[in-house]
């Protein structure tokens, strides 16, 4: 398990294997409805539209820089969660956490995620908690929910 955390890696470089072109940075992670794992990154820089790469197209993320296996591999999206994601609807990052009971506890100031899989580990708020992923159950344009 290689383990690293959304907050570092927003703004590293994006590089392509094949041709070692920088393609851009890393703008915002885009997490299943379910937040159980980062489905594809958001990559901000190449052109002035929004790039989305998946995450079977990620070679490796390193401490400075996530390599991507081809050059042409992001690419524009029309699903409206990416969108979402581009437009900071939907971010992980900064999302109020509330229980299944409807407490709120903070916003989400950090996750941390399985690089080999995608797979969301943990989440922590803005109050210092660290919620396991085995609690979380949606994530949405107002809020992350997760089991009480």
């Amino acid at each position: 398990m290689s383990m690293h955390t959304m907050k570092a890696m927003e703004g590293q470089s994006v590089v392509a294997v094949d041709t070692a072109e920088k393609i851009g940075k890393v703008k915002h992670f885009v997490v299943s409805s379910d937040a159980s794992r980062i489905e594809r990154l958001h990559i901000d820089g190449r052109t002035s539209n929004s790039l989305f790469a998946e995450w079977s197209d990620l070679e490796s993320f390193g401490k400075d820089r996530v390599m991507v296996r081809v050059a042409s591999a992001p690419a524009e999206s029309d699903d409206e969660r990416d969108i979402d994601a581009a437009r900071g609807r939907i971010d992980l990052l900064s999302s109020r956490l509330l229980d299944s009971a409807g407490f709120e506890h903070g916003t989400a100031t950090d996750a941390s995620f399985d690089a080999d899989d995608g797979r969301i580990v943990s989440v922590t708020s803005s109050d210092g908690e660290v919620i396991d992923a085995s609690r979380l159950r949606s994530i949405g344009s107002y809020a992350i929910v997760f089991d009480a």
